[in-house]
């Protein structure tokens, strides 16, 4: 009897390790003898994975703990080197994290070990001249966003758009139900409006929104007193940094909300959030928003110079028009966002809500992580044992 088929899964970050987590219950369903090994957390793990680093559980602040992060990573990458020459698996999968996969993928290319990546890096944004490391190391791209195929079109490379997976995360009733409990535990009335506030995951992006944040929940305040503002927490705003954020603010209605991003953003009437993947997020769940960001002047400078497109948040990339309110470095005025928030919460913003959910049927559909498990065990050789492969997959000929 020959070797179970064997599959890596590299994910160094949170969205990854999700994403990762997903692919691998379909791979397993299509596949149950498969073997899953690889990078990620938590999530990916509880999916059956066997980890050979937690790379969740590893922070770093401050200049000594930078350093030792280098070396954890780097010392990452070798152990995924080491296992892969030992377990020889049929296919690697990369998930996002481009500062890291696209740096380990040359050593697992030299074992003669096909590689998919799922999820791309932001090429088309930035960073364009990476495009040679995927032409160069990567047999399958796999993008979520429909654009990125006619990106890779452009440099002569096939990639398969398999869809969101936020669509399988995101479950509408079962989120409006959880939201409707948030307000009952928050004792919110009714007829309070709800605004919330999304300050980001990292710390820069928290210490530099949180202020203004609250400064324009102040502003709304002076103009209206039916409203009450839910923080979405990310695991780094954590309470006793939540607490020290707020300490100016006390009297303000504020209600802190850790890990349940979806139904505070189905709860409220409009919300301010950190350009990111929590901007997809919320148009998927279908709640307006404005979407926000400052950075240190110097990296502002440099982005103005390196970035090439027209806009920062994806909803409106997706949109090929501004579908939300951009507000960035010195246009993020507490004063201009409460103005925008007001507005759109007296009018219940229906062009916006209206919007949002034509970007969101671009995204695929439901079964994105089907189908890039589909597409992983195409690339390693190996056969569905639940069902073929579909043909569901819009496939770019170049």
């Amino acid at each position: 009897m020959g070797k179970r088929p064997r599959v890596f899964i590299i994910a160094t970050e949170t969205s990854g390790d999700n994403y990762g987590a997903m692919l691998a219950r379909e791979l397993r369903d299509l596949r149950p003898d498969v073997e899953i090994y690889g990078l990620g957390g938590g999530k990916m793990e509880s999916a059956g994975v066997t980890l050979f680093k937690n790379m969740l559980e590893h922070s770093a602040v401050g200049l000594v703990e930078v350093v030792r992060s280098l070396r954890f990573f780097l010392d990452s990458m070798d152990t995924v080197v080491d296992k892969a020459k030992e377990l020889r698996p049929d296919v690697v999968i990369l998930v996002d994290s481009p500062d890291f996969n696209l740096r380990i993928a040359p050593r697992i290319k030299a074992l003669d070990l096909p590689i998919v990546y799922y999820v791309s890096p932001q090429l088309w944004a930035w960073r364009e001249g990476r495009v040679e490391q995927i032409r160069k190391y990567i047999d399958r791209m796999l993008v979520i966003f429909p654009f990125e195929v006619d990106f890779y079109a452009r440099h002569g490379i096939e990639a398969r758009f398999v869809g969101h997976p936020l669509l399988d995360i995101v479950k509408h009733d079962e989120i409006n139900k959880r939201a409707e409990g948030l307000r009952h535990g928050f004792k919110i009335p009714s007829k309070k409006k709800v605004v919330g506030l999304f300050p980001g995951s990292r710390r820069a992006e928290v210490s530099r929104l949180m202020p203004r944040m609250l400064d324009a929940a102040r502003e709304i305040m002076n103009r209206r007193q039916d409203v009450i503002f839910l923080v979405g927490c990310s695991p780094w705003f954590n309470p006793e940094r939540y607490k020290k954020a707020i300490a100016a603010h006390e009297d303000l209605p504020l209600r802190a909300v850790h890990g349940r991003s979806y139904e505070v953003m189905a709860l409220s009437d409009f919300s301010l959030i950190c350009s990111g993947t929590a901007t997809v997020e919320a148009a998927v769940v279908g709640a307006p928003f404005l979407c926000t960001y400052r950075m240190a002047w110097a990296s502002a400078l440099l982005a103005q110079v390196l970035v090439n497109y027209q806009y920062a948040c994806m909803v409106n990339i997706l949109a090929g028009k501004q579908v939300v309110p951009e507000l960035l470095q010195h246009q993020a005025e507490p004063l201009t966002m409460a103005l925008i928030a007001l507005e759109c919460m007296e009018t219940g913003a229906p062009d916006m809500r209206s919007d949002l959910a034509g970007v969101v049927k671009t995204l695929g559909g439901k079964g994105a992580s089907r189908r890039a498990a589909e597409q992983a065990l195409s690339v390693a050789g190996l056969r569905p044992v639940s069902r073929p492969i579909s043909n569901e997959v819009p496939a770019l000929k170049v």
